[in-house]
């Protein structure tokens, strides 16, 4: 690698991860949403929200990396472009291919990143999310026994407790149960304990009163208690034969699927072989995109105005990319015999390449010389 190759690639990677952080922050709080939710509805703290957040970092940056190549390689060779760096280069003799090596380079440090990730972290990520949210929703105590707090531990289901003392008896107690739309119950409580036994825990409530409204009636009835047991035993079962999601599968089972893996019936074979040639074009794909923004970037030649319009171009080449692979795994999901089809975005992308490049390298003559 000549000296111009690493400058090109110091450039290119400085950018990349300055693009990196960037997209990261913001692809993460579309997923800080949904783990706040989370959080608060267990009752813990920010600690858990780090962790949480350290376990969904794959699958973030799956949708990071290659944007962050594409937009470090665009932003990179405009810029060069622009300030006639790559003008001087070019008129010094270094032709359209020697610019290609350090960009292909850095292409390929990319498909490396994107290939670690897909088949290591994400895996790890994934397993590790599923049963660490097992943990929490078993957690029954921790996550109910929270003081001045409206929790929604389960869908339909609402739960308020005044206070608590260090025998864990909780006075003031509300919850609310819509579960049945039809027929919802509130119930309150001077006093409550939770008492639990394995997979099986029941709220005693004492002293209260039990509201149940029947809508079709419209009657509202109300039933005065001593003492009334709530069974909370769905809040707490585990299952233990949770079946993997086909992205926590390496490559090889998931192109020959074990019978055990078919047998659990939440996935089907498409979709086992669509995830795991959708891990193989992924990373191939992240290579050609910084290709594809440096022909691009190229084919018009130099333009004092500027080169908004190749960088438009160069995006809704990688676009139609993406879109094509996305649609093609959907299909493959469907019809496992269709994977070859997956594989078409890749084809097109090195087409484009290659076209571009040959047009580049050709020998230019005056206009009028003879041929």
């Amino acid at each position: 690698m000549t000296r111009l190759d690493r400058y090109l690639l110091r450039q290119l990677v400085v950018a990349f991860g300055f693009f990196l952080l960037v997209f990261t922050g913001v692809v993460w709080l579309t997923q800080a949403v949904r783990l706040i939710d989370t959080v608060v509805a267990s009752g813990r703290g920010g600690r858990i929200l780090l962790e949480f957040s350290a376990f969904v970092l794959p699958d973030v940056l799956v949708i990071v990396i290659p944007l962050s190549g594409m937009g470090a390689a665009l932003y990179t060779l405009n810029r060069l472009y622009s300030e006639s760096e790559l003008v001087v280069m070019m008129t010094a003799g270094v032709g359209p291919w020697a610019l290609m090596r350090p960009v292909a380079t850095f292409g390929a440090l990319i498909a490396a990143m994107m290939a670690v990730t897909l088949t290591v972290l994400v895996p790890l990520g994934g397993a590790a999310l599923a049963t660490r949210t097992q943990e929490i929703s078993s957690d029954l105590a921790s996550a109910l026994i929270v003081e001045r707090q409206f929790l929604h531990p389960i869908t339909g289901l609402t739960l308020f407790i005044g206070r608590t003392d260090r025998a864990g008896e909780m006075s003031g107690v509300f919850l609310h149960d819509q579960r049945d739309p039809e027929r919802p119950v509130t119930y309150a409580a001077e006093a409550a304990l939770l008492l639990r036994d394995g997979n099986e825990a029941r709220l005693v409530m004492r002293d209260g009163v039990a509201l149940a409204l029947d809508k079709e009636a419209r009657q509202l009835s109300a039933v005065e208690y001593d003492q009334f047991v709530f069974d909370l035993s769905d809040l707490v079962k585990v299952d233990e034969d949770r079946a993997p999601r086909p992205a926590e599968y390496p490559i090889a089972m998931l192109l020959n699927p074990t019978p055990e893996m078919l047998g659990k019936g939440r996935f089907e074979l498409g979709q086992y072989v669509a995830e795991a040639h959708y891990k193989i074009t992924l990373p191939l794909l992240a290579w050609l995109y910084p290709p594809i923004a440096l022909v691009t970037l190229l084919a018009g030649g130099y333009r004092r105005s500027g080169f908004g319009r190749r960088v438009i171009v160069a995006v809704a080449v990688a676009v139609a990319m993406q879109s094509i692979a996305i649609v093609t795994r959907a299909r493959v999901q469907d019809d496992a015999t269709l994977w070859p089809a997956m594989y078409l975005p890749i084809l097109i992308g090195l087409s484009y390449v290659g076209a571009l490049l040959w047009r580049l390298g050709r020998p230019t003559r005056p206009r009028g010389a003879p041929a």
